[in-house]
C-alpha cells in the first residue's frame, strides 16, 4: 500500500500541487468529525445507524423499482420483491430503534472480533510462517477488543459504533493531511 501512495505522489500532477492546502483542510475537517464523535460516542453511533437504516430503505426502494422494471422472469421478480422486502423491514428497524440496533451490531462485532483473533491466533501457532508473531498479537488483540465490547455489553452497544467511527475518522484525516503536506513538499 505504501509504494502506491509513494508513486502516486512521486507522479503527481502540477495541477494537485499547486493546491496542496484543499487536503489539508480536508484533513483537518474529517479529523475534527472525528474527535467530535469521540465526543459524542452516543450520539454518533445512533446517527450512523439511523443513516444505516435510511440507505437500507433507499436500497428497498431500488431494489423494488428493478423488480418491476426490469426483471424478466417471475422467479427473478419475486426474489427481489423478497429481497426489498427485507431489506424495508431491516431499514425500518434501524430507524425507527437505532439504540437497539445498535446493542445488537455491537453483539454482532463482539462476537466477530473474538472468533477472528481465536482463528488469528490459532492461525499464528500452527502456521510456519516468517514474523508469525504479529498474526499472533493481532489475534490477541483483536480478541481482547470483541471480549471488552461482549463484557461491556448492552452498554458498550450505545458508545462502541461512535467510538470506532470517530477513531476511522481521525487516522483517515491525518492520512490526507500527510497526503496535502507530501503534495505540498512537491509543490516547493
Amino acid at each position: 500500500m505504501q509504494r502506491h501512495f509513494e508513486i502516486f505522489v512521486a507522479e503527481a500532477p502540477d495541477v494537485l500541487a499547486v493546491h496542496w492546502g484543499w487536503p489539508i483542510a480536508l484533513g483537518l475537517i474529517v479529523a475534527a468529525l472525528g474527535f467530535a464523535c469521540l465526543w459524542r460516542a452516543r450520539a454518533a453511533t445512533l446517527i450512523y445507524v439511523s443513516f444505516l437504516g435510511a440507505l437500507l430503505l433507499v436500497s428497498a426502494l431500488a431494489v423494488l423499482l428493478f423488480a418491476i422494471l426490469l426483471a424478466g422472469y417471475w422467479t427473478d421478480f419475486f426474489i427481489h420483491v423478497l429481497w426489498a422486502a427485507m431489506l424495508a423491514v431491516v431499514g425500518l428497524i434501524l430507524v425507527t430503534r437505532p439504540a437497539i440496533s445498535a446493542e445488537a451490531m455491537t453483539l454482532v462485532i463482539g462476537f466477530y472480533l473474538v472468533t477472528t483473533g481465536v482463528l488469528s491466533i490459532g492461525f499464528a501457532l500452527s502456521a510456519h510462517i516468517e514474523g508469525q508473531w504479529a498474526y499472533a498479537l493481532q489475534g490477541l488483540v483483536s480478541a481482547l477488543l470483541g471480549g471488552m465490547l461482549l463484557a461491556g455489553w448492552p452498554l458498550s452497544g450505545v458508545w462502541a459504533i461512535g467510538l470506532f467511527i470517530g477513531v476511522d475518522l481521525i487516522l483517515k484525516g491525518a492520512a490526507i493531511v500527510a497526503l496535502g503536506l507530501q503534495l505540498r513538499a512537491i509543490s516547493e
